[in-house]
């Protein structure tokens, strides 16, 4: 049982690291009437930031360490996307340019 709740743990860390993501993207998508929406993009940055920590100072070693690896996979993963589409991108250019 201890090892099902580990991988629920895991997921549930890559779930919070996608809208911790996703809310730190906010002000990106709103930056043409940010001055209306700040509040609402600080205010989900706060409230997903407030979410993990909670949820991981409730649970108990072995749990908080699977949370804390799913929420760290996850990023890596989406940090490691950022330089593969910058040489896909690269290599699209060069591939166009051939023809």
């Amino acid at each position: 049982m201890t090892a099902l709740l580990q991988v629920a743990a895991f997921a549930l860390g890559t779930y919070l690291s996608i809208r911790m993501i996703a809310a730190l993207h906010g002000p990106v998508d709103v930056w043409h009437m940010i001055g209306k929406a700040w509040p609402r993009a600080v205010a989900d940055v706060l409230v997903w930031g407030v979410t993990i920590g909670v949820i991981a100072w409730l649970m108990h070693g072995p749990y908080r360490t699977a949370l804390v690896w799913g929420l760290s996979a996850h990023l890596v993963f989406y940090l490691s996307l950022l330089p593969l589409m910058r040489l896909y991108v690269v290599t699209r250019r060069i591939d166009q340019n051939i023809d």
